[in-house]
Order: structure tokens, then sequence, then C-alpha cells
């Protein structure tokens, strides 16, 4: 898809673009390392750009709620490490070939 082609997140609502941030931040090291690497939701909310650890595990549980991504290790719903998912990694790739992420 060409650059003019490409859409913008300006027309999805504020919570979208933060799960889409949230799962860009997670989804980093899988993508270039080719092995999911767990993240400290501290790390997630500086790499997003939320800054905020409780504001960035609400999107973490809406984005586990979507199988993209679980805690570590899984099932441990208290822990304060996540890490993207199979699904997750295909969702950002199509995510982000869908999308203008520069805008």
């Amino acid at each position: 898809m060409s650059k003019e082609n490409k859409k913008s997140l300006r027309h999805l609502n504020e919570s979208y673009i933060h799960q889409i941030h949230v799962l860009k931040a997670i989804c980093g090291a899988a993508i270039t390392g080719g092995k999911s690497k767990p993240f400290d939701i501290s790390e997630v909310a500086e790499m997003s750009g939320l800054k905020d650890d409780k504001e960035t595990l609400r999107y973490l549980y809406i984005l586990e709620g979507h199988k993209l991504v679980t805690p570590f290790p899984i099932g441990d719903f208290t822990s304060k490490t996540w890490q993207v998912t199979e699904e997750g990694v295909k969702a950002w790739k199509q995510i982000s070939s869908e999308l203008d992420l520069a805008a």
C-alpha cells in the first residue's frame, strides 16, 4: 500500500490509539529479534508514551482480552511483566501495514 493510500490514526478514538501504542511498544522486540521478550509495565508505559503504569495495565488487560498479549508467567494477572503473543505480532503487522503510524 502506498503512503498516500495509508490511513492515519486520527479516525480512531483515543482508547484505540493507546491500545495501538501499547501493542507497538510490546511488539518491538518480538518483531526485530524474532522472540517475544517480557517487558515490565513501567517499560511498556515509557515506550508507549503513556507514562502511567495503571493506565498502561488497563490497556494490557484490554489487549489480553483479545489474546494479543499475556502476563508473564502466563495466567499470572498479578504479574508486572507482560509479553506479546503470536496473535499479537500478527495483529501488529496488519495494523502497521494498514495505518500510517508516523502520523
